[in-house]
């Protein structure tokens, strides 16, 4: 054993050096001269100066400069025994298809037919307001592209931990004392952390985790711009997808991971692509045993995922909820061309993109996502579309529910909210329930499996 991993050792030093990689026809996008690793003892890592801890303490990321095929190095590492896994550092990327901002409306909410749509193909958030209109106890993940702290429609629902210590200036977080206060490895994490750029400053440079972050918590009743599913919740913003919305592998491990272990009670997801990854699948599985609920979109590509799986939202792990959207008239949605490609809306690109994804055994639910209003940053408010777009009204509606009843697990809520749907004919083989999530029931029906 110690003469192979005297062996894997050269192997991995020299993976540091190269930035090349070999990318097959029809294979998942991945970061060149990245490979994500599992190992039995994370100590037999230690020899690895290029390696770096992304997840629970066995999962490793470690860099390849030797322009060897990353697929051949991967195939070559899992072979080997201390080895659990060894994959491609997959690429994810933001799954809404951006327009022009036209709706003034947030039919999603509220639904009166006012953007030409079928009154009550909605939520039905005024009705679940009337019973809860959310709690600061309850934390929302938002695992996107950052989010606009200083919005004045999400300043007051922000995160803040409670370990760090801000010291100067608290509308910067580049400002700081200097110091881990809570010795969690991230210095000075007082408001999130932007695993892309390796700081504690979270800031939105694209507009879809703002957006994303609107529709959970945009502050209500404050005579500003939109309101979200939550008028009080808590948002943590954690920031893995970069300005043009991709995002590798590792940076989202880490992401869920640090989520999970500060106990969000939800997590955001408005992101996919890239393949099946075991390293990914144990993330989600630890914030699993962390109580947390993974919302995660279905997929804009109008496909059937039964058939050709999203990841992550087709992980089978039972804490995943996995969403649909709908448009304004209560039908599957079809998004048109303009802004998307692949299977989840890649930002930037301009290829056409059909449509929600569905599937009667791997998708749960539907919720509004065309044309949907909310914040972005700068002051700003626009329309975008996609299974992005409905996902955070789930999240939303978790939290909601979760502030009405805080006694429920992780894997009660996510029964709940599937018990809390309206019936569609339309949508009825496509989806697990067949149905729209409906916020007041999920606020105002005592859970079959609350303790």
């Amino acid at each position: 054993m110690k003469k192979w991993w005297s062996l894997l050792a050269l192997l991995l030093l020299a993976m540091m050096f190269s930035g090349q990689t070999t990318q097959q026809e029809q294979r998942p996008l991945f970061v060149p001269g990245e490979v994500v690793v599992r190992v039995s003892d994370p100590s037999l890592m230690a020899a690895m100066p290029s390696s770096k801890s992304v997840g629970p303490s066995d999962i490793f990321v470690v860099r390849d400069t030797t322009g060897k095929d990353v697929n051949t190095l991967v195939d070559e590492l899992q072979s080997r025994p201390g080895v659990v896994y060894a994959e491609p550092n997959y690429l994810y990327y933001a799954s809404e298809i951006p327009n022009d901002p036209q709706f003034s409306q947030l039919w999603g909410l509220n639904n009166t037919g006012q953007t030409g749509g079928t009154a009550d193909a909605d939520v039905d958030a005024p009705e679940a307001w009337d019973v809860q209109k959310g709690s600061s106890e309850v934390l929302v993940a938002v695992i996107d592209t950052g989010v606009d702290y200083k919005h004045p429609d999400l300043s007051a629902n922000m995160w803040t931990n409670p370990g760090e210590d801000p010291w100067a200036d608290p509308n910067d977080p580049r400002s700081g004392n200097g110091i881990d206060d809570d010795n969690n490895g991230y210095i000075d994490d007082w408001r999130g952390w932007d695993f892309v750029n390796r700081d504690n400053d979270p800031f939105d440079d694209n507009i879809h985790g703002t957006h994303v972050a609107g529709t959970i918590g945009a502050a209500g009743n404050n005579s500003v711009g939109v309101v979200g599913v939550n008028w009080n919740v808590r948002i943590m913003p954690l920031k893995f997808l970069s300005s043009s919305g991709s995002g590798s592998l590792s940076d989202a491990v880490e992401a869920i991971t640090y989520a999970a272990r500060f106990g969000a009670h939800v997590m955001n997801n408005s992101w996919g692509g890239g393949g099946r990854s075991q390293a990914l699948e144990d993330a989600i599985k630890f914030a699993n045993q962390q109580d947390a609920l993974f919302v995660a979109a279905a997929g804009n590509n109008g496909t059937d995922n039964d058939a050709t799986p999203n990841y992550p939202s087709n992980y089978e792990v039972e804490n995943v909820l996995a969403v649909a959207a709908i448009d304004n008239k209560g039908n599957l949605a079809l998004f048109g061309s303009g802004g998307g490609g692949g299977i989840c809306g890649c930002v930037g690109n301009v290829l056409p993109t059909p449509g929600s994804n569905y599937g009667l055994t791997s998708v749960d639910l539907a919720a509004p996502g065309k044309d949907i209003l909310s914040t972005t940053p700068n002051n700003s408010y626009q329309s975008l579309s996609g299974t992005s777009m409905a996902t955070p009204h789930v999240s939303g509606i978790a939290a909601l529910a979760l502030a009405q009843f805080p006694g429920l697990t992780n894997l009660q809520l996510k029964q709940h909210l599937m018990n809390s749907v309206d019936i569609k004919s339309g949508l009825q083989g496509k989806m697990v329930t067949g149905g729209i999530l409906n916020a007041f029931k999920a606020v105002s029906t005592t859970p079959a499996m609350a303790p």
